[in-house]
């Protein structure tokens, strides 16, 4: 169940989530599927524009506002660092493809 992220225009990796992370993201993919109508399928592929990008940060910003941090702290880890990877490569205008399994 793993995503790989890789630049929409080159195919380039730039990362990827386990099991565990994507696991972790579920409640973030969940709430942007809700605000966009796009799921992020573990087992399909997905195109991330920047403003989708930025979408995600909003969403996670909101998650972060609201939740208690302290219960699940690699959980936490996993959606900060998801966020900081999101602001990295929309701040640079870089479309990102995602392939699943």
């Amino acid at each position: 169940m793993a995503l790989d992220f890789h630049r929409h225009d080159s195919n380039e990796y730039l990362f990827g989530l386990d099991d565990s992370k994507c696991t972790h993201l579920e409640v973030i993919f969940n709430e942007y599927k809700q605000w966009s109508g796009v799921y992020i399928d573990p087992y399909g592929d997905t195109k991330l524009t920047v403003d989708n990008q930025k979408v995600l940060i909003k969403i996670i910003d909101a998650y972060i506002n609201k939740t208690d941090l302290n219960a699940n702290k690699q959980q936490t880890i996993d959606i900060l660092e998801f966020s900081t990877l999101l602001q990295y490569f929309s701040g640079k205008g870089t479309e990102i493809k995602i392939l699943g399994d």
